[in-house]
């Protein structure tokens, strides 16, 4: 059974727009993308609306733990990452990120 690990984004409205990772850092979302296509994790998106869900689906939870450590390690990760939150709290786009598990990851 594969795993997979949603991203839900919420717009407060159809003029905000959803910031994208590559806009803080075009060589960590290369890097990233690379690290997910090595470990044969797709990420695919669904758009309803102001409601936009990433998902990226793995073999298995071991597969994409492995990657995530792996994308977690990129040099610039750390500050993408709290760039990226930064910017879409300062744009009241409300982030929930669920597992296939039922886990919720992180909301904010």
């Amino acid at each position: 059974m594969s795993y997979q690990v949603t991203w839900t984004l919420t717009r407060p409205n159809a003029e905000t727009a959803l910031p994208t990772i590559e806009s803080f850092s075009a060589a960590n979302k290369a890097a990233s993308d690379a690290a997910l296509a090595e470990a044969g994790i797709t990420k695919g998106y669904t758009i309803d609306g102001l409601v936009t869900k990433v998902i990226f689906t793995a073999d298995d939870k071991a597969s994409y733990d492995s990657a995530q450590s792996t994308i977690d390690g990129l040099t610039d990760e750390a500050t993408v990452r709290s760039s990226y939150k930064s910017a879409l709290q300062a744009a009241n786009i409300t982030c929930v990120i669920e597992d296939s598990e039922g886990n919720e990851i992180a909301n904010f």
